[in-house]
């Protein structure tokens, strides 16, 4: 029997995550607001229509929104309109843990499974099927919907009760935001010293600093400036954020979120509404270096252990 899936959110991730099911054999219904990611779905040979033209048909509807304000609506929606006998709803995007726990208990109420299953990759893995996929939620769930996901998935990773997969997701994103802005400025401070950034990035990637901004990152979209990720500024400051209050509503004795936070929050407003991510390493120049001068003066002296110093 074929599986029916309804798949909400066609973007840069959702387009070629349903495009994969699609290959994998399911029937799948596909909603977007915009009118040309509808049309290349459509041209994959997926089905198209308003949820109540299909909640009926599926049995499972998958998530892929870009904030939790809207994953929220659109459960609320499904609820309202939900009247099937077995339905389980799977959320990828990046949605807050607590909002993931209040949705758990609503869907619960109406008898409709739930699991959060966020994932890593980026736009490349989603194309490939080779995502990380993390998922939280009850294991018999999981296990239901496991070859749903490998359709999607390269590395499967169930990491514990619902809002886990979120959580684990967001805390991902801040080391992920961490090593990138690190990198920037780490890189950005050795050609002040004449080293080429390529040069720098060799080095990393045979030393103990390397990172996936180092090894796939920086190659891929910084040093050839194309800045084309497929993951926006934006989002990575919505997850960077989350992190943040994470660690805060945790009384966590640390202000490292906070600070990383800071500067993406200021990137963000600095640069251009739908800048991509890796653009960080523009915004970064602006404050760290200006042509090979550190802002604030020519030359500084950093006094190191004992009498000696160093001039820069």
């Amino acid at each position: 029997m074929i599986q029916t899936v309804g798949f909400i959110g066609l973007g840069k991730m959702g387009l070629p995550m349903a495009r994969n099911l699609l290959t994998n054999g399911y029937d799948v219904y596909g909603m977007d607001v915009n009118d040309s990611a509808i049309s290349e779905f459509q041209s994959y040979g997926g089905k198209t229509g308003k949820l109540l033209d299909w909640i009926h048909n599926v049995q499972t509807i998958i998530l892929m929104l870009p904030s939790s304000k809207i994953v929220n609506q659109v459960i609320d929606e499904i609820i309202d309109h939900y009247s099937s006998e077995s339905l389980t709803i799977i959320d990828m995007s990046s949605s807050y843990p607590e909002e993931t726990r209040t949705n758990f208990k609503k869907l619960e109420e109406n008898n409709i499974e739930f699991l959060d299953a966020p994932v890593s990759g980026g736009v490349k893995k989603a194309v490939t099927a080779e995502l990380t996929i993390m998922i939280g939620g009850r294991v018999d769930i999981f296990t239901k919907c496991k070859r749903l996901l490998e359709s999607m998935g390269k590395s499967l990773f169930h990491v514990g009760p619902i809002g886990s997969g979120h959580l684990i997701k967001a805390i991902n994103n801040y080391l992920s935001g961490t090593h990138l802005l690190a990198t920037c400025e780490a890189v950005q401070l050795l050609e002040r010293f004449e080293v080429e950034p390529e040069t720098a990035i060799h080095v990393f990637n045979q030393s103990t600093g390397r990172s996936g901004s180092t090894e796939y990152k920086f190659p891929s979209f910084i040093l050839t400036e194309s800045f084309d990720s497929g993951f926006s500024l934006e989002l990575l400051r919505k997850d960077l954020e989350m992190a943040k209050n994470l660690f805060l509503q945790t009384e966590a004795e640390t202000n490292l979120p906070q600070l990383v936070f800071n500067r993406f929050d200021d990137a963000s407003q600095a640069l251009a509404k739908d800048a991509d991510h890796t653009e960080i390493y523009q915004y970064v120049s602006s404050y760290l270096l200006q042509r090979g001068k550190l802002n604030e003066k020519d030359s500084e002296t950093i006094h190191c252990s004992g009498n000696s110093s160093i001039s820069i």
